[in-house]
């Protein structure tokens, strides 16, 4: 009975579809005249908007930026110059730093330099040894260039628009990690008071830039 019910339902099911299939099939030429005219008539109004350009075309803003992969970085207003090294995260979700104190370190996970987004290079400040990369990072100013280059030459430059401190416990991530429109590039480093118990210092500096023009 089930089996008999389910091919009385499938009938019913495909009984529209015959009976559009029988339709279209009564008058075949007419049919296919009217198909071909459908289709000469789609074809010239296609041609008459391909073939004329555009009156905005001129005034199209296409966003051709795109990132590198940074193997050095300069800063000439502090003499600075430093391979770039990337890092990721540590166990504890912090960003990783470089071994070394003469290098820096890229966030690789996020964004890269010169794209739509903060791409972030961090550095320490200082070693048991003395000033380390970053030790100079506070001078900078509103207008000093960063340039970052990658391992094949190509170059990005970014101008500083501002620097600010934040606890080491209370930074903004996403004004520093996150997403914008402007390709920005964020310097980070150490700063405030060191504590010896923790071995860590009380703030952490922002340099603040944004790709030239």
């Amino acid at each position: 009975m089930i089996h008999s019910m389910k091919i009385i339902y499938l009938m019913l099911v495909l009984l529209p579809i015959s009976a559009c299939s029988v339709e279209m099939g009564m008058d075949d030429k007419s049919m296919d005249s009217k198909v071909e005219q459908k289709q000469e008539k789609e074809s010239r109004q296609m041609a008459s908007t391909t073939t004329s350009p555009s009156p905005y075309a001129d005034s199209i803003i296409k966003d051709d930026r795109t990132g590198i992969i940074p193997a050095t970085l300069e800063i000439p207003a502090i003499d600075l110059k430093a391979e770039v090294e990337s890092v990721g995260l540590k166990e504890n979700g912090e960003m990783a730093v470089t071994e070394g104190f003469e290098t820096t370190g890229w966030y690789e996970k996020g964004y890269r330099p010169g794209e739509p987004g903060r791409a972030v290079i961090g550095g320490h400040v200082d070693s048991r040894n003395g000033p380390a990369v970053f030790y100079h990072l506070k001078k900078l100013s509103k207008g000093d260039e960063i340039i970052v280059s990658s391992i094949d030459g190509e170059t990005r430059t970014f101008v500083v628009k501002e620097k600010k401190e934040y606890p080491w416990d209370d930074a903004p991530l996403k004004s520093i990690f996150g997403y914008t429109h402007r390709s920005s590039l964020n310097l980070i480093t150490c700063t405030g008071d060191f504590d010896h118990t923790s071995r860590n210092y009380s703030k952490r500096l922002v340099i603040y830039t944004e790709l030239k023009a």
